[in-house]
């Protein structure tokens, strides 16, 4: 018989597979939840500099990378491609990592609440769907912070914000509440 004749036979999925297959598919939906909060949370509550961020991202995914790496090599054999593996396991593992970073640094803390008053540097009127922001100093650092219960023209009549503020677990500013002021 030759070999074109032959029927290739299917191979079975073992358990092994199947276990893998299921974490992956997990850890993907997990991953895409994680990116849509902390996009959220460093948006609109949590005063961080995106640098530190980064580093989280990258030290947390090399790490997990590197944990997993053998591993990874010996499932795939021949066909593992470091490239794509590191690619993956940054942006999953990455993502987790911040994620959790602002999880802990929301619900472990125990401070207690302050108010700040601040002068609004710059107000931004909405495009399309997105919110009213206004720009303010917190802290020694410029935030823009979307307000949603007030249409543009009552913010342009308004020149401070009183803004709620709790210090995270991680001592990181967290904004919880803002008001507009007309004078201090």
């Amino acid at each position: 018989m030759s070999r074109r004749n032959k029927k290739s036979i299917p191979e079975k999925n073992s358990k092994k597979d199947t276990v893998a297959f299921i974490v992956k598919v997990i850890s993907i939906i997990l991953c895409l939840a994680s990116f849509i909060y902390v996009i959220r949370h460093y948006h609109n509550f949590v005063i961080v500099k995106f640098e530190f961020l980064l580093y989280i991202y990258l030290i947390a995914g090399v790490l997990f990378g590197l944990l997993f790496y053998k591993y990874q090599k010996n499932y795939e054999g021949k066909n593992f491609k470091s490239g794509n593996y590191f690619a993956l396991i940054l942006l999953v593992y990455g993502t987790i990592s911040c994620a959790t970073f602002f999880l802990a640094n929301e619900y472990l803390s125990t401070n207690t609440e302050y108010v700040v008053v601040s002068p609004i540097l710059e107000k931004h009127e909405s495009h399309k769907r997105s919110p009213n922001s206004i720009l303010v100093q917190i802290e020694g650092t410029k935030k823009e912070i979307n307000i949603h219960n007030y249409d543009f023209k009552e913010i342009s009549m308004y020149n401070f914000a009183e803004i709620k503020i709790k210090r995270g677990y991680w001592n990181f500013p967290i904004i919880l509440e803002t008001k507009l002021l007309v004078s201090k």
